[in-house]
């Protein structure tokens, strides 16, 4: 039995690394928001913004990928006080009996 095997018979619901909790910028400049999570099957990230309408953020999100982690980040080039606010980040995978979700606060800073 190969490594691809053992990973075929088993499932881990997704736990999230942990990253800061908070993410301090100026106005302007550009800005990481990231998020970790690990399972397996590797767990899929999606990402919203916390406010009435809960609108995925797809767009500025990139990926990278291992057997069974997957870290996600929204880049904002030119990040504005619109864009402050609490990010919330949701893993799943098939192994989830419920999603497993971070919240990071963005805070924006004047010039």
């Amino acid at each position: 039995m190969n490594i691809n095997d053992l990973y075929s018979l088993f499932t881990v619901p997704p736990q999230m690394i942990t990253h800061p909790r908070n993410v301090t910028t100026i106005q302007n400049q550009r800005v990481q928001i990231s998020c970790t999570a690990q399972g397996i099957p590797r767990p899929t990230i999606t990402w919203k913004k916390k406010r009435e309408d809960g609108q995925r953020l797809n767009e500025r999100v990139t990926s990278t990928n291992t057997r069974d982690r997957v870290n996600s980040t929204i880049t904002i080039p030119r990040v504005q006080t619109r864009d402050a606010g609490v990010y919330i980040c949701t893993a799943t995978n098939k192994a989830t009996t419920r999603p497993i979700e971070q919240e990071i606060t963005l805070l924006v800073q004047g010039n």
